[in-house]
């Protein structure tokens, strides 16, 4: 599909070129101008015409903006106040209609060559999705299937995060910790405790033990006053080691405090749960839910004082934590030697002490509640047992899950990596010959073999002793001509695939600029002489000579003048 007609009016600015050109017929069009004269904004216009707002390179059109473009098979994408895209007798949406006749931004927008060589092609793409758009080149149904499976991957996680942290029900952490809260060993010694209490009754033991407490001599009074101790030593190194435990959360890292806030969240846009590792890799500067651009360096600050002053806290806690063990320690020792010298004390422990003095020393009404208590507990005990049961049920469910959901991502997993490696060779060979042969055409003087990795870098020979290189360490020059080479090939591949996208055009926005004379005109020659519509800007006096037949037209661009205002005229 190759462009006809071109109609640009108000495009971004009301100063903006007006261009309305009926005869292009397919054929290449030059847009020459000095600085100032709207090639930009004409390239972008383009771009606009196709996808929209998002399509452009930071350009934003205007209300009144008009761009309507005419492709030789008498379809249209008209870009006004309705935006729609015309084809035989139909109208539709107008993103629909390109998507449906021309092909997806994601490779169509690879035959834009923008004059900002950061915003290039290769510049732009990540390794992956280098080897991605070249897999869909030339191995569509092999880039499907990865495509497919890795679908499956994303909501093969998406399901895990809802079965992991649960929406409707408890998640597994949740299960896990009201499993942890459950006192059951706690109930079960405490049931021991009575049950040992309540042999001292039966035995009459117990009466033994109370008119010894009762007794107003030294060792009783000592030991009231070490158990007492011990009850105070105890009860302040449980609320110590609570907070001690409370002021070490804060001593993890600043990122997964803030994973764990938002845990429970959902994305207000989509509804869906936000996974982990998306929340991390987002967490530098975007929003975790909906990945908007947000500043986090206050809330960093603020948690990073609230770790550093969590660190000085921990270390006087555990400090006092220490001092108190040992002051404890050391009235479990004399409350040891102590009894040991009264043998009547033998069985007497801090529970049948507290449970004496609750009962005020009366055996009856300790023998009552005694029983009471130990009825209590062992119920107790059965409803927590049983709770365990299902609690420990569920968790074991949800990780079983949870478990399946792992080995079918490892399997998504697997499958995508051999596809990868299926499709490698073919894919490797095929677009770099190509590659190499169009590079080679348009700079005869810098033309070499290139050459692609596995993991999608593209390789280049040096010069001398200089080695393989990397396109970063590729001059700029090299690089624009790479990323033309780049656009050109993609085109090429995709105008012999029926499958492949639909778009027969490169447009170019200066590519030719600040290039060696003879690499200009073996470029513009060469891209001249192809079967891929070439729509070329240029301030280049010597590139029209290249324009300058029947098969190719100039359109020429005046700077634009705005007009000049004073502050006063706003007052």
């Amino acid at each position: 599909m190759k462009i006809s007609r071109l109609k640009v009016e108000n495009f971004a600015i009301e100063e903006s070129p007006t261009i309305n050109e009926d005869s292009i017929g397919g054929d290449d069009l030059l847009l020459y101008g000095g600085n100032r004269s709207g090639k930009t904004l004409t390239f972008n216009a383009i771009l606009y015409a196709l996808y929209g707002r998002s399509g452009t390179f930071g350009v934003t059109p205007g209300q009144r903006s008009t761009v309507n473009v005419y492709f030789d098979n008498a379809d249209a994408v008209l870009r006004d106040r309705d935006h729609t895209y015309e084809s035989t007798d139909q109208s539709f949406d107008a993103d629909e209609g390109v998507k449906s006749n021309i092909g997806p931004k994601q490779d169509v927008r690879l035959q834009f060559i923008p004059a900002n060589l950061a915003n290039q092609p290769i510049s732009n793409l990540s390794k992956e999705e280098l080897l991605n758009r070249i897999r869909g080149l030339l191995s569509a149904e092999n880039q499907d299937e990865i495509e497919r499976h890795r679908r499956a991957k994303h909501d093969l996680g998406h399901l895990k995060e809802i079965r992991r942290r649960g929406e409707q029900e408890p998640g597994i952490r949740q299960l896990e910790e009201d499993l942890n809260s459950l006192p059951v060993s706690r109930t079960q010694n405490r049931i021991e405790e009575i049950e040992e209490l309540k042999d001292l009754i039966e035995s009459g033991e117990i009466e033994s033990i109370r008119d010894r407490l009762r007794a107003k001599d030294d060792v009783a009074e000592r030991l009231d006053e070490l158990y007492d101790r011990r009850r105070t030593l105890e009860d302040r190194l449980k609320q110590k080691r609570r907070e001690l435990g409370d002021a070490s959360r804060y001593t993890q890292k600043v990122n997964d405090l803030i994973i764990d806030a938002i845990q429970e969240f959902t994305c207000p846009v989509c509804g869906r749960l936000v996974e982990e590792d998306t929340a991390r890799n987002r967490l530098p500067n975007r929003c975790p839910q909906c990945g908007r651009e947000r500043d986090l360096s206050e809330l960093r600050e603020q948690l990073r004082e609230k770790v550093d002053s969590a660190d000085d806290r921990i270390e006087e806690l555990k400090e006092g934590i220490g001092e108190l063990e040992e002051e404890l320690s050391a009235v479990k020792a004399e409350i040891t030697e102590v009894k040991k010298s009264e043998p009547e004390l033998n069985e007497l422990n801090q529970f049948v002490r507290t449970a004496l003095k609750q009962a005020e020393y009366d055996i009856d009404q300790l023998r009552e509640t005694t029983e009471e208590e130990l009825a209590q507990k062992r119920e107790d005990l059965e409803e927590f047992k049983s709770r365990k049961e299902e609690l420990s049920a569920r968790l074991e469910r949800r990780q079983n899950i949870v478990h399946s959901i792992d080995e079918s991502i490892s399997v998504a997993e697997t499958r995508i990596e051999e596809l990868k490696d299926e499709a490698f060779t073919e894919i490797r060979e095929a677009f770099t010959d190509r590659l190499s042969e169009v590079y080679q055409e348009i700079a005869p003087e810098l033309g070499t073999e290139v050459g692609l990795t596995q993991d999608g870098e593209l390789e280049f020979p040096g010069t001398g002793s200089e080695g393989i290189r990397p396109y970063d360490r590729l001059s700029s020059g090299e690089k624009r001509l790479v990323n033309l080479a780049f656009a050109l090939t993609v085109a090429q591949f995709a105008q012999e695939d029926d499958d492949a996208h639909n778009w027969e055009v490169l447009v170019l926005d200066e590519p030719l600029t600040n290039l060696e004379s003879d690499i200009q005109d073996a470029a513009a020659r060469y891209l001249r002489n192809v079967d891929i519509q070439c729509i070329m800007t240029s301030p280049l006096d010597r590139i029209q000579s290249h324009f300058q037949d029947s098969q190719s037209q100039i359109i020429q661009l005046d700077r634009i003048s705005t007009e000049v205002t004073t502050l006063d005229e706003y007052l």
